[in-house]
């Protein structure tokens, strides 16, 4: 069984939701913004971390972004990320 994560869209939660909606205050309000912009930015305390999807319609095009830049990112260290998809079921089985 599965349950819907808790979502907070727009309403900043904590201290760290609060801070990135500075910084995302601040990216609109630069002269260069446009709506095809699109950012998903993570603070880390140590003890505690988050993020925020800014722009996107879908949670999953984010996903698909942040995989892309960290493949790149690995790779240009000298680190090769390989990801493999696994269905929920098997086919035939149900």
């Amino acid at each position: 069984m599965t349950t819907e994560p808790t979502r907070t869209v727009g309403q900043p939660h904590d201290r760290l939701t609060r801070l990135v909606a500075v910084m995302t205050d601040a990216l609109e309000a630069d002269p260069e913004y446009a709506d095809d912009v699109r950012a998903a930015v993570f603070l880390n305390t140590g003890a505690r971390g988050g993020a925020v999807l800014h722009g996107y319609e879908k949670d999953s095009d984010a996903v698909a972004d942040v995989l892309v830049h960290l493949t790149a990112v690995l790779e240009a260290n000298g680190i090769r990320l390989e990801l493999i998809g696994i269905p929920d079921t098997v086919a035939g089985a149900e």
